[in-house]
């Protein structure tokens, strides 16, 4: 009997040990759906939901120590206008020759967001809304190169964002796409590129038909000029508004009413950009081409402030299509 006891109390153990191991280190989509399935047999219970809420949130936790000093870096690096606009030493005086700026993609802002860099990429997390004001990044040669696909990809929290970013969950049965803003399809040249685009603080939630057709087909128009042109500056974002409905099981993610895209050619010297309206069928994006200037109304935020101000003038009050599309053919040509 005491023999017995040993055995079942070793069984227990390595039991035991063994679910925690595999709790720990299953992907997070499968222990989504097994958690999922477990509801429907047991709707009334909530263990599974926490636990998984548990999981994505302890695993991607940083030391808070760090994420600070990490934003401090960031603040530093760009410049980030986030205290009184008389502060000198937080503003960006722009450049009076034709070298190219560094960190042109990245605009002013008057709002008080959370700067998050990633490799390839920079975004603003507005915790309010949970989800990026802006995202922007270089499109270079590199990023289109055809290495990989996003066949295997799963989407995660973003670890970077101190509050913590909405989470994969947030958009279960909601009815709403996981909207990149910078696009998986931009970031093809390498498997770390294509990794960082499915961070949850790089999505929002954008109506299937917007996201799939009228968002995705200008989001391939936009790789087509970036192999023609060779670099390109690229800032996507939502436009927010006030009573906005919300999504979301733990975190209240705001479904915004349109989305922007701004693309700006140093070499060319000019820009076009686009308010999509997020809407449930599929459209032609051409019919929402806009000035940048009218992009800045909309957000508040300041693009390009690193030209020279007659040069930002020009670039963003323009609304011609000269050098992106194609001129339209005459009726009796």
């Amino acid at each position: 009997m005491k023999k017995l006891k040993t055995y079942i109390l070793r069984a227990l153990i390595f039991g035991g040990a063994g679910l925690l191991l595999l709790y720990i280190f299953v992907p997070n989509t499968l222990l989504e759906q097994s958690f999922s399935a477990l509801e429907k047999s047991f709707p009334r219970q909530t263990f599974t939901k926490k636990l998984y809420e548990w999981k994505t949130e302890f695993f991607s936790v940083e030391h808070e120590k760090s994420k600070k000093d990490k934003q401090k870096e960031i603040e530093k690096e760009f410049e980030v206008e986030n205290t009184n606009n008389n502060d000198k030493k937080t503003q960006q005086k722009p450049l009076k020759t034709r070298e190219e700026p560094e960190g042109l993609e990245i605009p002013k802002s008057p709002f008080k967001d959370e700067i998050i860099k990633h490799t390839y990429f920079t975004l603003a997390y507005c915790e309010e809304y949970e989800q990026a004001r802006w995202v922007a990044y270089k499109m270079t040669p590199k990023n289109l190169e055809r290495n990989v696909t996003r066949a295997d990809e799963r989407f995660y929290p973003d670890s970077k964002v101190s509050t913590g970013s909405a989470l994969p969950q947030d958009y279960a049965g909601s009815g709403y796409d996981r909207g990149h803003l910078a696009p998986a399809g931009d970031f093809t040249g390498s498997a770390k590129m294509m990794h960082e685009t499915f961070v949850m603080s790089n999505m929002s939630p954008q109506h299937p038909l917007c996201n799939r057709e009228t968002w995705r087909l200008l989001e391939e128009q936009t790789r087509r000029w970036g192999e023609k042109k060779g670099e390109l500056y690229i800032v996507s974002g939502p436009i927010f508004k006030p009573n906005m409905p919300t999504i979301g099981r733990r975190n209240k993610i705001a479904v915004p009413p349109a989305y922007y895209k701004i693309i700006f050619s140093y070499k060319e010297m000019r820009a076009i950009a686009f308010i999509v309206p997020n809407v449930n069928k599929k459209e032609n994006y051409r019919q929402y081409q806009v000035s940048v200037r009218e992009v800045e109304k909309e957000t508040g935020l300041d693009f390009f402030h690193l030209l020279p101000d007659d040069v930002e003038e020009a670039v963003e009050n323009s609304t011609s299509t000269e050098g992106w599309f194609a001129p339209k053919k005459k009726k009796n040509e």
